[in-house]
């Protein structure tokens, strides 16, 4: 694997989850913040969106950012961080994916014209896992009127990515309490 930068995106207003921030949760001993940037270790840089305030602390040696405006969607969020970004190719994964790491090496080490993104048991592209060549992904930003509220499958589709299977934990995401057998 040669260089890559990440984006994380731990932002989000955690209704299902009673306000309780999902950055925070702790699965296995660790909270999904921490998890998620140990996953993402071996990047030359890191660049965690959400809420700076809360985000700083627990991102040390990341940089951290906020969409503009605040919680305006993952889209926002990804186009807010890639100023930041230096290296060829970027890994961008949402924080609430407590065994991320599963997917990382596969996304990496994968080949498509744009990059490759992850996919689930039933075929579903997952728009928050995937890495990409960071110009085909600032030429995709650069396309969009406006980022805010835009679904991340419309941002990412011009891409040509590469589908690639991953092991299914992979891609357990924590929405609500439930999902962590605790509802």
């Amino acid at each position: 694997m040669d260089d890559f930068d990440a984006i994380v995106l731990a932002g989000g207003t955690a209704r299902r989850l009673g306000g309780t921030p999902k950055h925070a949760i702790v699965v296995d001993g660790q909270t999904l913040l921490a998890r998620t940037l140990a996953a993402v270790a071996e990047a030359a840089r890191v660049v965690v969106v959400g809420d700076e305030v809360l985000l700083r602390p627990l991102a040390p040696g990341g940089t951290v950012v906020r969409e503009d405006p605040p919680l305006a969607g993952p889209a926002a969020g990804i186009g807010a961080a890639l100023p930041h970004v230096t290296a060829k190719r970027v890994i961008v994964l949402a924080c609430d994916h407590p065994y991320v790491a599963d997917a990382v090496a596969p996304l990496l080490n994968a080949v498509g014209p744009d990059g490759a993104i992850a996919i689930d048991v039933d075929g579903r592209r997952q728009n928050l896992t995937f890495v990409a060549r960071t110009d085909a992904l600032r030429s995709a930003v650069e396309r969009q009127p406006s980022l805010i509220d835009l679904a991340v499958h419309s941002l990412i589709e011009p891409l040509d990515l590469a589908e690639i299977s991953v092991p299914a934990r992979a891609l357990m995401d924590v929405d609500a309490w439930e999902d962590l057998g605790h509802g």
